[in-house]
């Protein structure tokens, strides 16, 4: 005996325009002998004719969620792009005041003492190293190790004679220094900010 349900999914695929494998004609027969699945069969006629009267197309999950999810990705890696060019902009800056630093020094014709040669290779060694980071970010963490630990020195020694009188200190010492410590920290967080918020939400997480 054949069932409702049967009947009513043979009814289903007919509008589809899809096979089924009950004979027409004896879905006709049930249905024009059976009021269930005679409503049934005018409802679907009549949401099939509604349906296609106002061109309703059911959007695509996928594109829905693509369109809500892409575009907040796409604003966050054009502001990406644009600190890490400022921050490389800012290495190639500091960088050429390592280097007319360095070469400055060793150019001035009062200078004799061989710790200045030193403290101008130095220097120029701190250009070529900004120079990289600018060129490959990723190698910013061995430069700012360095940068920092110079900058903690000459801080150090500038607030030392400041506090005890021992004359003035050089102010570049401590502002050349400093700059090329922010423009470094800035790249670096720039390069690597997706993997800093991850962090800084795994150490914020609430376990509960």
């Amino acid at each position: 005996m054949i069932e409702h349900d049967q009947i009513q999914a043979a009814l289903s695929a007919r509008l589809d325009g899809e096979a089924h494998s009950l004979d027409d004609a004896v879905v006709d027969a049930h249905v024009a002998q059976c009021p269930e699945c005679s409503r049934y069969w005018e409802r679907s006629v009549a949401l099939s004719r509604e349906l296609k009267a106002a061109e309703i197309e059911p959007p695509d999950l996928a594109d829905v969620i693509l369109a809500g999810v892409s575009d907040p990705w796409r604003k966050m890696a054009q502001r990406r792009m644009v600190t890490l060019a400022i921050g490389r902009l800012a290495l190639v800056a500091m960088a050429l005041v390592w280097a007319v630093w360095g070469i400055a020094l060793m150019a001035n014709p009062e200078t004799t003492d061989p710790a200045a040669t030193s403290f101008a290779a130095v220097r120029l060694g701190v250009a070529l190293a900004l120079g990289l980071t600018a060129w490959r970010p990723r190698q910013v963490p061995g430069v700012l190790l360095i940068v920092g630990t110079m900058f903690t020195f000459t801080a150090g020694f500038a607030l030392r004679d400041a506090l005890l009188h021992y004359g003035e200190y050089p102010l570049s010492l401590v502002l050349v220094p400093l700059a090329t410590l922010v423009a470094l920290v800035w790249t670096w967080a720039a390069d690597r900010g997706i993997e800093v918020r991850r962090a800084w939400s795994l150490l914020n997480a609430n376990p509960l």
